[in-house]
């Protein structure tokens, strides 16, 4: 576990670049809750007004009404929203090892060849974040459940609702998507129909995701007091300062991807246990000894 911190820290100090996709997809979230609010407004300007054939337009009488519409349309481009965030983020997850692997091999980044290293995975990354997305929306009922289901006592509902239950509740939902979904993660870093994932590598993976939760969740406090005492006027400030937390709070999920691609690049137990056996070693020394006999007979030919 100390080993691959260190390993992880150092990757990220001395190649920051690696961040880059993780701080991206960041971006792009940040960019679709902008755009999510603005569609949401133009669909109910859109239900609230009434349009004649003449050309004319006036507000309707039940607001109420075109408040529902707009409402029930949002649940689908909301989830639409939250697939496109997720899979901007599984893509981050396949870009950043591409990088570490580049870095590890000590050549020089190649964009071209990280997103082309992405494509072949595609249906990968599709189903990965389907899967995300189904787990996050069984957690997010349970919670939704405990906080305003009528027939759970009360006292239930405030504790639901309190700060504390919520940091423990998203440390504990986490380490459930981690040791669920771990295991795709890491076949997504490496080659297709790879060994399978050890007890280990799952262990580690989900204490780096519940680590870097925790790690968001302390910088969102942090961040959220520093800009009570701002006063800032200008959208472009607002705006500045949102990319710049958004970095912030997606670095401890950078340094996520940059442990998940080492773990893909440990050797499972089964791995582990052939290269120790004797006969395996003795079939691939004989192996590339009848090789090297028949390079050396067709070179003297």
């Amino acid at each position: 576990m100390k080993e691959l911190w260190s390993r992880t820290f150092e990757l990220f100090r001395r190649h920051i670049v690696i961040g880059v996709p993780c701080w991206t997809a960041g971006i792009g979230m940040l960019a679709l809750g902008r755009i999510q609010k603005v569609e949401l407004r133009r669909l109910f300007t859109f239900f609230a007004t009434w349009r004649s054939v003449l050309g004319g337009e006036a507000p309707v009488a039940d607001l109420a009404q075109a408040q529902h519409r707009a409402l029930m349309l949002s649940i689908p481009l909301g989830f639409v929203k939250d697939f496109l965030e997720v899979f901007l983020f599984v893509v981050a997850l396949v870009a950043t090892k591409n990088l570490v692997y580049i870095f590890l091999d000590e050549r020089r980044p190649d964009t071209i060849a990280v997103l082309q290293g992405i494509r072949p995975r595609m249906r990968e990354v599709l189903v990965l974040s389907l899967k995300y997305i189904a787990v996050v929306g069984i957690l997010g009922g349970v919670l939704v459940v405990l906080g305003s289901f009528p027939l759970i006592p009360e006292r239930i509902h405030e504790i639901a609702l309190s700060h504390v239950f919520f940091y423990v509740f998203s440390l504990g939902g986490q380490a459930c998507i981690a040791w669920l979904l771990l295991p795709a993660s890491i076949r997504l870093l490496k080659p297709p129909e790879g060994p399978t994932v050890s007890i280990r590598i799952r262990r580690l993976g989900t204490a780096f995701a519940v680590a870097a939760t925790a790690s968001v969740l302390m910088l969102d406090y942090l961040v959220s007091k520093g800009e009570s005492v701002m006063i800032l006027e200008a959208q472009w400030e607002r705006d500045a300062l949102s990319a710049v937390n958004t970095v912030i709070f997606n670095t401890p999920e950078a340094l996520l991807f940059i442990a998940l691609a080492l773990l893909a690049l440990e050797r499972s137990d089964a791995e582990e246990l052939l290269a120790s056996d004797p006969g395996v070693n003795w079939a691939n020394r004989f192996a590339d000894w009848v090789r090297k006999a028949r390079d050396w007979k067709g070179s003297a030919i």
